[in-house]
């Protein structure tokens, strides 16, 4: 898949969304309905990838005027299910909360579900989505990251949110701060802007000089899961693990991690590692119970 020229411009967006790819998606969906103009509107001319991502949102929109209803930055039907019954971890549960409080599409189906009961999303999934060929085009390219996570062993893919990045707590673990704290936060910046193939570039400088130092893999982890990569990620977030003692928010990110690959194991281990943890406590018990529903 082509990828964006210049994805720093996609930093900015809906809270409820992940900084890069989500908000890109949502900025492109303005721009297909007429609503973004400046300089994302002159990117979008430049830019391939973005131009066909327009395209495809644009023949949806004119779907969606014939009777549908589906918006980018809506959640799925899947976590308004998990919202009316309390299965969502605590971080997702108030960026939903947040979201229905400005969109009447999601109140309407929460509401719905509030009226059925039915513990499924099915009663959601009836009211979206029939939309017809050109819908179905542009929903396969908005949701193909989630997608390709949420095949084979990825049967706990949906569960993991992972965090923003702790700053300070990777200049605990750095080898030589003085010297490298600056190409660290070069690499956090790109990161942060949804630039992560360049947050990859910036730490290398690191692991060329500590090939084993825990915090520049932990970035190029995080970079790798962003990317669509979760094997990566996985490995290289175990990696970081081995050099140093684990704090508990570098406890809490492999846990995201070991969901976003399915690796049951590591999973049980690192609830174990921050299951009392205040902080944690809550959103590990949720995540354990909805672990346990499903079997290894």
């Amino acid at each position: 898949m082509m990828e964006c020229t210049n994805p720093g411009l996609f930093a900015a967006g809906p809270d409820w969304l992940e900084p890069g790819e989500q908000r890109r998606q949502e900025a492109l969906w303005q721009i297909a309905r007429g609503r973004a103009a400046g300089e994302l509107r002159l990117h979008v001319k430049e830019c391939r990838a973005c131009a066909r991502m327009v395209e495809s949102f644009a023949r949806l929109d004119r779907a969606a005027r014939d009777g549908a209803s589906l918006f980018a930055a809506c959640p799925s039907a899947k976590e308004l299910s998990d919202y009316h019954y309390f299965e969502l971890a605590v971080e997702r549960r108030e960026k939903v909360a947040k979201h229905l409080e400005d969109c009447p599409n999601c109140r309407e189906e929460s509401g719905w579900l509030a009226r059925t009961e039915e513990p499924d999303r099915v009663v959601i999934l009836r009211r979206r989505w029939i939309i017809g060929v050109a819908a179905a085009a542009a929903a396969a390219v908005l949701f193909l990251v989630p997608m390709r996570w949420h095949t084979g062993a990825r049967r706990y893919a949906d569960l993991a949110q992972m965090p923003a990045i702790d700053r300070k707590d990777l200049i605990a673990t750095l080898d030589q701060p003085d010297k490298f704290g600056p190409a660290l936060e070069d690499s956090l910046k790109a990161y942060d802007s949804g630039d992560y193939p360049a947050a990859e570039t910036k730490v290398q400088p690191i692991l060329d000089a500590f090939p084993s130092d825990p915090s520049a893999l932990y970035v190029k982890a995080m970079a790798e899961y962003r990317k669509g990569n979760p094997d990566a990620a996985g490995s290289l977030m175990a990696e970081s693990e081995r050099t140093k003692p684990m704090s508990a928010f570098r406890c809490w990110s492999a846990l995201q991690m070991a969901l976003a690959t399915g690796n049951r194991e590591r999973i049980d281990r690192e609830c174990k590692h921050i299951g009392n943890h205040p902080a944690y406590a809550e959103r590990v018990r949720q995540i354990r119970v909805a672990v346990q529903r499903r079997g290894a």
